[in-house]
């Protein structure tokens, strides 16, 4: 039977503060733009690693410092006590020292990809643009609404630092970098905004899903159809371009890869309804919704370039198999993390 995390503390409020139970899906980032260029039996896996090393760091500095700054918002809601910067467990001096030094981890490990100086410091400098990208977002957040973008922008280029190791991105990589980050703009401008409409609302936060008229009266969720029409084009974006290397690109595949992509597809579009469906403001259940719907998400760009090598499918189980062990760790539950 799994039972909670029972080592040090403090060492579990600094795992569940880097967010851990998604660390995996933003981990796994850069490691798909570097797939997206070479095969990955032809150089050593120690490489990936170290990408989804850079992907874990920068994960931790852009959620840590995104509850550095919206530390006020969310102390309006009583269920996010279970936050350490809520609780104030952790403050938010030593969370900003915490968000920084793994930037600077980072950066340290991109001197593995040093081959010569120009080229380093050209690569040096699209993660550096990730990073200035994530800080606007998570500066800015909760007082511009279409803020997202930003941090949709800053994995966008994760992902192509993880392409640019390799040479000039291709244009797989481009589209997997887009691929990538709508996704993380789905996340941010309609799950987060699901999931966070209530305390948001009080603290007069200006995100797009208020703009649009989304509202929780008591405990009733009210979203609008312009807001779910937001919702539904922008998967729908995602997942055209999840099928445009087959089209335009004469990207080789197999025919389960098209039939599981189609699959994923439906089950994405099924659990973004069950999410818009919601009358009731409970946020484990919104919690719950949003995991399923983000494991299915991130499990179609594996599927679509694992006709360039098959091991490449494994990456679709890194990120849902790291969110439910994080959870039944830390939380003792697979789908409902407390501190999302």
């Amino acid at each position: 039977m799994m039972t909670r995390f029972t080592g040090h503390p403090m060492l579990r409020k600094y795992l569940e503060i880097s967010r851990l139970f998604n660390m995996g899906f933003t981990g796994v980032a850069p490691v798909l733009g570097a797939l997206s260029m070479w095969d990955v039996g032809e150089t050593p896996l120690y490489k990936l690693f170290i990408l989804f090393g850079i992907g874990c760091f920068s994960h931790i500095y852009g959620f840590v410092l995104n509850d550095v700054m919206d530390i006020k918002i969310d102390k309006l809601s009583t269920e996010l006590t279970a936050r350490p910067l809520v609780s104030g467990i952790i403050t938010r001096k030593k969370s900003a020292y915490f968000a920084i030094s793994c930037m600077i981890a980072s950066l340290i490990l991109t001197i593995f990809f040093f081959e010569e100086l120009m080229s380093y410091l050209s690569l040096l400098s699209i993660l550096l643009f990730a990073y200035i990208l994530a800080t606007i977002y998570d500066i800015k957040s909760k007082k511009y609404p279409g803020m997202d973008f930003f941090v949709a922008s800053a994995v966008f280029f994760l992902i192509i630092f993880g392409a640019s190791i390799l040479g000039t991105p291709t244009t797989l990589a481009w589209i997997v970098a887009f691929v990538g980050g709508i996704q993380v703009l789905f996340m941010n401008m309609i799950n987060g905004a699901i999931k966070d409409i209530d305390h948001d609302e009080k603290g007069m936060a200006s995100t797009l899903a208020i703009k649009l008229g989304a509202r929780t009266h008591g405990r009733v969720v009210t979203l609008p159809i312009s807001f779910k029409i937001v919702g539904y084009v922008t998967e729908l974006g995602r997942s055209f371009l999840i099928f445009t290397p087959f089209l335009f690109l004469s990207l080789p595949y197999q025919l389960w890869q098209i039939v599981m992509l189609f699959v994923l597809t439906i089950l994405i579009f099924f659990s973004i309804y069950k999410l818009f469906s919601i009358k009731k403001f409970v946020r484990d259940r919104i919690r719950k919704f949003i995991g399923i719907a983000v494991i299915f998400m991130y499990a179609t760009t594996p599927v679509m370039l694992s006709s360039l090598n098959p091991y490449t499918i494994l990456l679709a189980f890194v990120p849902p198999l790291w969110f439910i062990c994080s959870n039944l760790v830390l939380h003792h539950t697979m789908f409902e993390p407390k501190t999302m």
